[in-house]
């Protein structure tokens, strides 16, 4: 089996609007291949961001189809001292950003994603971002 990839807030919001035809495509092949993987923080972010019941429910049949990566309190306190590392080299990083990092990071997937933010975590870390 081909390794599992964390899709990001940024890639499912572009899923989801259906207007990049290889996103959609990509994703696809992610979720039916089951590497798509998810946290829950990801979880947290769309379904704040969701316009009614029926994309609620799209979420929750998508989540339901895909494995969550563990997060737990030692995933925490190393997303914490990954961004103080970061910082102290001059870069701000939100802490949303650094515990998705952190658990794709201790997961051994790779992180597909669109906000730049996460390039700056890979330069720092043993991060790996999808190309």
């Amino acid at each position: 089996m081909d390794a599992k990839v964390l899709i990001d807030t940024s890639v499912w919001i572009t899923f989801f609007r259906g207007k990049d035809p290889a996103v959609i495509e990509r994703t696809a092949v992610l979720l039916k291949s089951g590497r798509a993987v998810y946290t829950g923080i990801i979880a947290l972010e769309l379904l704040n961001g969701a316009k009614g019941q029926k994309e609620l429910q799209i979420l929750d049949d998508t989540f339901s189809a895909m494995q969550v990566l563990p997060v737990n309190e030692m995933t925490h306190i190393r997303a914490g001292r990954l961004g103080n590392g970061i910082a102290r080299k001059g870069y701000t990083l939100g802490t949303v950003d650094l515990l998705i990092a952190q658990a794709a990071i201790e997961s051994g997937v790779s992180l597909w994603t669109y906000d730049e933010h996460f390039s700056v975590i890979a330069e720092h870390s043993t991060l790996q971002l999808l190309k």
